[in-house]
C-alpha cells in the first residue's frame, strides 16, 4: 500500500494518528461478531498533508490486522501526487472513504457535503465506552452539530508548548524560561537574548503563527452563530497587540522568518508552538540535545490555559456501507494499548482521560534525547473546549493574517488592521453564502 503523506494527523503537526481499540481491557467494548472480508477505505482530508508512515503502520494497520484479519485498510490520499485534491474529487468519483480523518476545527465543511451523521447508534452497537475520553475533547466534537450529534471520535490532539534552546541562553548567561510564565514575562526574557552577535541574528521569541496565541482564548475568526467576523472584539485586539509586542522586541522576529530555524539554524531562543517533536527528531539524532520545553505562556486573565482542543477526528462517513466495521477500526485506534504506544513512542497526545497517557508521553523516544527533558511541563497548562467553527473559518483567516503582517511592517496600526480585516472577512463571507 502506498500511504503517501498522511498529514497533520501527527500534531505536528502534526499527523496525529494514535490509538487502538477492540475487545481488550483498555477499550471496554463488546463488539458484534463478523468475519466476512471487507475493505475499509480511509481518507485524510483538510490539512492532512504530512505523515509518519511508521506511526500509521504501528498504530493503525498492524493492530487492525491483528484484531480483525478480515478487514483490509485502503488509504485514499489527498493532495501531493494524488489525483484527489479535494473533497469535491471524492464526491465526483464516488470513491468516498468509509472513514474520514478530519480536524475538529473544520468539520463544518463536511456537513455541506452531507457526509456526517450521528455516530451514537454505532457507539452503542459496538459497546464503545465514551467515558474513557477527555470530556472537553468530546464536547469540541459535539459542538460541530447543531443537534449535538457525536459526528466523530477524536483519536489524537495537538498541544501548545514553549520550546527553548538552552545553548543560546547559556551563551548569553540568561536564565531559562520556566513553567507558568505569562506572555509578558516571556517577552521580557526574550529581550535579553534577541540580538545579533558575530554576524548571527538570534530570535528571542517566535510565536510560530499569528493565530497560535489565540488558541488559549478559544477564539475563531468567524462567529459560527452569526456567520459574521468577530476580529474587532476585545480578545482579538488582545492577541493582536501581543503579536505587535513580540515583533517590536529589538532584533527579534520580523513576522516572516520561519519557526524551523529553531531546529534548523538553531537561532531561535524560544519557540511558542504546537507539537514539533516529529520535526525536532532528525536534528536531535544529529546531536542537537540543547533543547527543552516548558508550559505554553498564558494571558493574565486566563492563567495556566495553554490552548483549546485542536484534535484529529475519525468520522464514519454517512455514505459508508460498512459502518460497523469502520467503527471497529476506530475502536482499535482509540484503545489504551495503541494510544499508549503512540504517546510513548511517537509523542502524540492522546484524547483519552487516562493519566498514564501523559505520564508516559515520549518515554520511549530515545532518538529525541528526552532524558532529563521537562516533557510534563507540556501538560501543566489546561486545554479548554473549542467553540463551534464556521464552515468558512479557514478561508476567513487570510485577511486577518495579511493585515497583521502590515502591522508588523508599520503600514497599519492594530485598530485599523482589525477594522479593515473585519470588512474584508464579512465581504468574503457574503460571497460564499451567495454561491
Amino acid at each position: 500500500m502506498n500511504y503517501g503523506k498522511l498529514g497533520l494527523l501527527l500534531t505536528v503537526v502534526t499527523g496525529l494518528l494514535t490509538g487502538c481499540g477492540g475487545n481488550n481491557a483498555g477499550s471496554g467494548n463488546t463488539e458484534p461478531a463478523g468475519n466476512e472480508p471487507v475493505t475499509i477505505k480511509i481518507g485524510a482530508s483538510g490539512s492532512a498533508n504530512y505523515a509518519n508512515e511508521a506511526l500509521f503502520q504501528e498504530t493503525v494497520v498492524e493492530p487492525v490486522k491483528k484484531k480483525y484479519p478480515h478487514i483490509t485498510l485502503e488509504y485514499i490520499p489527498m493532495g501531493g501526487k494524488s489525483s484527489v485534491k479535494s473533497i469535491d474529487d471524492w464526491m465526483a468519483s464516488g470513491n468516498i472513504p468509509d472513514l474520514i480523518l478530519h480536524s475538529n476545527g473544520s468539520m463544518g465543511e463536511l456537513f455541506d457535503y452531507d457526509l456526517l451523521t450521528d455516530m451514537t447508534p454505532l457507539v452503542k452497537q459496538t459497546g464503545t465506552n465514551l467515558n474513557r475520553f477527555d470530556k472537553a475533547v468530546l464536547d469540541s466534537v459535539r459542538v460541530a452539530s447543531d443537534q449535538g450529534w457525536l459526528v466523530g471520535i477524536p483519536y489524537s490532539q495537538n498541544f501548545n508548548a514553549l520550546y527553548y534552546n538552552k545553548d543560546i541562553f547559556d551563551k548569553f548567561a540568561v536564565s531559562y524560561p520556566t513553567d507558568g510564565m505569562t506572555w509578558d514575562s516571556v517577552i521580557e526574557l526574550s529581550k535579553r537574548v534577541a540580538r545579533t552577535e558575530a554576524g548571527i541574528s538570534y530570535v528571542g521569541l517566535h510565536p510560530q503563527w499569528v493565530l497560535r496565541p489565540a488558541y488559549p482564548l478559544a477564539l475563531t475568526i468567524v462567529d459560527a452563530k452569526t456567520g459574521r467576523s468577530q476580529v474587532t472584539n476585545a480578545q482579538w485586539k488582545q492577541v493582536s497587540e501581543l503579536l505587535q509586542k513580540i515583533v517590536a522586541i529589538p532584533n527579534n522576529w520580523d513576522g516572516k522568518s520561519g519557526s524551523g530555524d529553531f531546529w534548523g539554524k538553531k537561532t531561535i531562543a524560544m519557540l511558542a508552538s504546537t507539537n514539533v517533536f516529529a520535526l525536532l527528531e532528525p536534528e536531535s539524532q544529529k546531536g542537537f540535545s540543547g533543547w527543552d520545553v516548558v508550559q505554553y505562556p498564558s494571558f493574565p486573565d486566563q492563567p495556566d490555559v495553554s490552548g483549546m482542543v485542536d484534535a484529529w477526528v475519525l468520522i464514519v462517513a454517512k455514505t459508508s456501507k460498512h459502518k460497523t466495521e469502520a467503527m471497529q477500526v476506530i475502536n482499535v485506534i482509540t484503545s489504551d494499548e495503541v494510544q499508549l504506544l503512540a504517546a510513548s513512542k511517537y509523542a502524540q497526545m492522546s484524547t483519552l482521560a487516562n493519566p498514564v497517557m501523559k505520564q508516559q508521553f515520549g518515554s520511549k523516544m530515545d532518538s529525541l534525547n528526552i532524558k532529563g527533558k521537562n516533557l510534563q511541563g507540556i501538560f501543566k497548562g489546561k486545554i479548554v473546549a473549542a467553540p463551534k467553527f464556521s464552515p468558512y473559518e479557514k478561508q476567513a483567516r487570510a485577511p486577518y493574517q495579511a493585515n497583521m503582517l502590515k502591522v508588523f511592517s508599520g503600514e497599519m496600526d492594530v485598530n485599523t488592521a482589525l477594522r479593515d480585516a473585519d470588512q474584508k472577512i464579512n465581504k468574503l463571507l457574503d460571497e460564499y453564502k451567495n454561491r
